[in-house]
C-alpha cells in the first residue's frame, strides 16, 4: 500500500513538469567548439564542413504580400544591374579597334551626282545636236598584229632560206634555255635535193647533271615548199626513232654531249655529224665526229682521225697530245674529194691561250684514210649543200 502511493505521486510529478514545458517557451541554444552560444541554426545542404552552423533565416511564409513584392522588386534590380553590368563588361572586351578615317577619302554628294540624261529623244533633236559638227572622211587603217614572239611553230614572213653550213664549221646548237625548259630542239636542215630533214634534241636531267643528245631524220613529201619542209614537220610531236644518240645509252654523271650537223653531203646520201663532249667544270674539251649513211641506214663514229693527229705529233714532232688540251674543228665536205671530211687541229696551253696549230687533216666517211693535208694552210675549197632557215642569231 506504502510503495503504491509513492508510484502514484511520482507519475503525478512528471505529468505537471511535462505540462508546465509544453506552456513555458523553451531556450534554445547551442554550443560551437569555440564556445559562443547562439539561437538555434541549421545546416546549410551545400557545405560540408561538420561544425559549420549558419543561422536560420526568416522564411518567406511569414512575409506580407507587400514584403514579397518589394523583395521580388529588389530582386530583379539587381539581377538586371548583374545583367547589364556583364554585357558591358563583354562588350568592352570585344570591341574592336578603331581606325583612323584616311585623308584620302573623298564624301560624295550623290544626290549631286546623279547625271542627266542628255541623249536625244527624237530625229529632229538629233539633227539640231549634229549640225555644228564637221564630217571627215577619214580611212580605216589596215589590222597591224603585233608578233607573238611565244608562237614558235609559225615561220616569220621575213624569213629567209639560206645554205646551211655557211661560214663552214660555224654552227651550234642554242642551248641558251636549256636550264629552264630541260629541251631544246635545234633548226632543221634539208638536204640538196629536198627530200629528207634532219634535227636535234637535247635532254638536261637535273639529277644527274647530264645532258644527253639524239638526232632524228624525217622523210619529206614531193613539191612540198622548201620554208614548209624547214619550218613545219620538226616541230609536230610524232614518235620517230633516232639515227644518232649521245649520253642516252649510258649514265655519264657531269658530262654534255650534244650531236649537232656538220653538212649534207652533195649527193644528200650522207651527212656529217660533230659531237661536243664536256663537262660541268670544264666546259667543252673534246669533239667527235660522225657519219651516218642514209642508204645503209648505218653511223659511224670517225675514230681513226683523233688517232692519226696524235701519232703523227708523237714521232715526227715528240710532242705527245696526251699532256696538252687539244681538240679537232670539223669544217665540212671536200669540194674536189667528196667523200672526204676536212678538219682543222688545235692544241692549247694550261691556260687556254695561244693555241698552236696543228694542222689540216681529212679522213673518208667510213673511217678510213686519215691525211694530213698542210701544217700550215687552211686554204681548202668546202662544198656547202643543206639547207636552212636565217634567224637573227645565224
Amino acid at each position: 500500500m506504502h510503495f503504491s502511493r509513492i508510484f502514484l505521486l511520482i507519475i503525478l510529478i512528471i505529468s505537471f513538469g511535462l505540462s508546465v514545458n509544453a506552456k513555458s517557451k523553451p531556450i534554445n541554444y547551442y554550443i560551437e567548439h569555440d564556445g559562443e552560444q547562439k539561437t538555434k541554426p541549421k545546416y546549410d545542404k551545400g557545405s560540408e564542413e561538420k561544425d559549420a552552423l549558419i543561422p536560420e533565416e526568416q522564411s518567406v511564409k511569414d512575409l506580407t504580400p507587400k514584403e514579397k513584392k518589394k523583395m521580388e522588386k529588389a530582386e530583379k534590380k539587381a539581377l538586371k544591374k548583374a545583367m547589364k553590368k556583364a554585357a558591358k563588361a563583354r562588350k568592352k572586351k570585344e570591341k574592336p579597334p578603331k581606325y583612323k578615317k584616311s585623308k584620302r577619302m573623298k564624301k560624295y554628294n550623290y544626290k549631286k551626282l546623279q547625271k542627266e540624261n542628255k541623249a536625244p529623244l527624237t530625229w529632229a533633236q538629233y539633227l539640231e545636236m549634229c549640225k555644228d559638227i564637221k564630217r571627215v572622211d577619214k580611212l580605216v587603217p589596215a589590222p597591224n598584229y603585233p608578233k607573238d614572239d611565244k608562237i614558235v611553230n609559225i615561220p616569220d614572213p621575213n624569213v629567209q632560206i639560206v645554205k646551211y653550213n655557211n661560214p663552214p664549221g660555224g654552227k651550234e646548237i642554242e642551248l641558251t634555255q636549256l636550264m629552264t625548259k630541260r629541251l631544246v630542239i635545234s633548226h632543221a636542215s634539208l638536204s640538196p635535193d629536198l627530200s629528207k630533214s634532219v634535227y636535234s634534241k637535247v635532254y638536261s636531267y637535273p639529277g644527274t647533271q647530264q645532258v644527253a643528245s639524239e638526232m632524228f631524220y624525217i622523210k619529206i613529201p614531193e613539191k612540198t615548199p622548201i620554208d614548209v619542209a624547214l619550218t613545219s614537220f620538226h616541230t609536230i610531236e610524232e614518235v620517230r626513232i633516232p639515227i644518232l644518240r649521245a649520253g642516252s645509252n649510258e649514265l655519264f654523271e657531269n658530262e654534255k654531249r650534244v650531236l649537232a650537223l656538220l653538212d649534207w653531203s652533195e649527193d644528200s646520201k650522207k651527212i656529217a655529224v660533230k659531237e661536243k663532249i664536256g663537262a660541268l667544270t670544264q666546259g667543252p674539251w673534246k669533239t667527235q665526229l660522225w657519219t651516218y649513211d642514209f642508204e645503209t641506214e648505218t653511223a659511224c663514229e670517225l675514230t681513226a682521225l683523233r688517232e692519226a693527229i696524235r701519232y703523227y705529233w708523237r714521232t715526227e714532232k715528240s710532242i705527245d697530245l696526251i699532256d696538252y688540251m687539244w681538240d679537232i674543228f670539223p669544217i665540212g665536205w671536200d669540194a674536189v674529194h667528196k667523200d672526204r671530211i676536212i678538219v682543222y687541229a688545235y692544241a692549247f696551253d694550261k691556260n687556254k691561250k695561244a693555241p698552236k696549230f696543228l694542222g689540216t687533216w681529212s679522213i673518208d666517211y667510213k673511217n678510213e684514210r686519215p691525211e694530213l693535208m698542210s701544217l700550215e694552210g687552211t686554204d681548202f675549197e668546202i662544198s656547202i649543200n643543206g639547207y636552212a632557215t636565217k634567224f637573227t642569231r645565224d
